[in-house]
């Protein structure tokens, strides 16, 4: 595991500085506590348009059918992945409404690619679309998503 490449080369710098949400509470899929034989994630941010790039390795503790991701930990990698894409544009949001499409299993124990881009803002609704791929380009799930926009206060209340 201590192998893993989490790099996406030039053009994108760590999103960690980006991601309020992260810093404020312990997300079971980025935290310190997150057991390594489930899922190992690095986000980014992409330069040229600011969009959410993550770096994902699903473990045999992920598996829903046998050799596979479950899917409801692709449903979670995408939800976590198009709310931080909300809060890298500038919007601090908690998730309303999630859909996810599965167009093919995701086979565990590789490096995969999750895309996650915020598509428009009207008022406190901001909707984010994402999907998870694999360096072929091979897409194994998406996802649309309504997030609401909180303030910062209205968030770090929800802390306490």
């Amino acid at each position: 595991m201590d192998d893993l490449d989490f790099s996406v080369g030039e053009g994108h710098h760590p999103a960690d500085d980006k991601l309020l949400h992260l810093q404020l509470g312990r997300s079971f899929l980025a935290g310190p506590h997150a057991d390594d034989s489930i899922i190992k994630l690095k986000w980014w941010v992409r330069d040229e348009d600011n969009a959410l790039i993550g770096k994902v390795w699903w473990g045999p503790g992920a598996q829903g059918p046998p050799g596979h991701a479950h899917g409801g930990s692709q449903a979670a990698i995408l939800d976590e992945a198009c709310g931080s894409a909300c809060w890298v544009a500038g919007h601090p949001v908690v998730a309303a409404e999630l859909t996810t499409s599965f167009r093919s299993p995701l086979p565990l124990e590789h490096m995969y690619t999750v895309e996650a881009w915020v598509e428009h803002a009207d008022g406190r609704k901001v909707f984010a679309r994402g999907h998870i791929r694999d360096e072929d380009g091979t897409i194994f799930s998406e996802a649309t998503g309504l997030f609401i926009s909180l303030t910062v206060e209205q968030f770090e209340a929800m802390n306490q």
